[in-house]
């Protein structure tokens, strides 16, 4: 049997959102930035790899897909980035009501699918003050910091950073079109970043956690191997979480 097709709410009239929300489907929302991705990816890996692992829960988890966001906080590639927000408060604000008026709408369970670093200490921020406010099940999920388990076993490399093995294996597995191997030089692409030493913009786009470790690989069966324990992982902790949810008496209380 082929594998179910992720919904899009922008996709869906009024009555399938009426729907969705009879039965209190999760809403999935994506959220990333644009900016430099060495000369390998495209400008809005952040974004597409946010999308693609929302999507791919989504249907396990038979929710549904907000449009995407793509105009995060962009600090050390900032140069880089035709489009962020800045300041920080901005962003948390405009966001902030982005998922306060899905709520509104009847959407009581909202997973957020994160796929910038720049976006996670406001998103912490603004998640706990609506889980204060609102009856709301919400979740922040920063797929990459929960990918780095999977590294070592798949790619036999410690885990990357910013351009490195984590985007471009998600980003190989679902988009290989978008992934340039010959516009990959370590030599020009790579850099350590040390907080001794700041530098806008950076030398190089492919950021590591140490030298010659978690470089991009192009190899499309790891790639998918190391997707497939991701997306698994993932869906086994959500689908407790949601479970846990619907344990509790008298409901959800802000």
């Amino acid at each position: 049997m082929p594998r179910p097709l992720a919904r899009f709410i922008k996709e869906m009239n009024t009555t399938e959102i009426e729907s969705l929300l009879a039965r209190e489907a999760p809403l999935f929302l994506p959220v990333g930035t644009i900016e430099a991705h060495g000369r390998h990816l495209p400008v809005g890996t952040d974004t597409i790899c946010a999308e693609k692992i929302a999507e791919e829960l989504s249907i396990d988890l038979q929710g549904a897909v907000a449009p995407s966001f793509e105009y995060g906080l962009t600090n050390m590639l900032a140069q880089t980035s035709p489009a962020s927000f800045f300041p920080e408060e901005m962003f948390e604000k405009f966001f902030e009501q982005i998922v306060e008026n899905f709520y509104r709408q009847g959407f009581k369970t909202i997973i957020i699918i994160n796929g910038h670093g720049g976006n996670c200490d406001a998103l912490k921020r603004l998640v706990r003050r609506i889980s204060r406010r609102q009856p709301i099940a919400i979740s922040v999920i920063h797929w990459w910091m929960l990918s780095e388990k999977f590294v070592k076993p798949v790619f036999n490399t410690s885990p990357g950073g910013h351009a490195a093995i984590e985007e471009t294996a998600v980003m190989l597995h679902f988009c290989p079109t978008l992934v340039d191997p010959d516009n990959y030089n370590p030599a020009s692409d790579d850099h350590v970043p040390d907080d001794g030493l700041l530098l806008y913009p950076p030398p190089g786009e492919v950021l590591l956690h140490q030298p010659g470790e978690g470089q991009p690989l192009f190899d499309c069966g790891k790639a998918s191997d190391f997707v497939k324990l991701l997306l698994a992982d993932l869906t086994a902790r959500l689908q407790h979480w949601l479970n846990s949810i619907n344990r509790l008496q008298g409901g959800l209380r802000p």
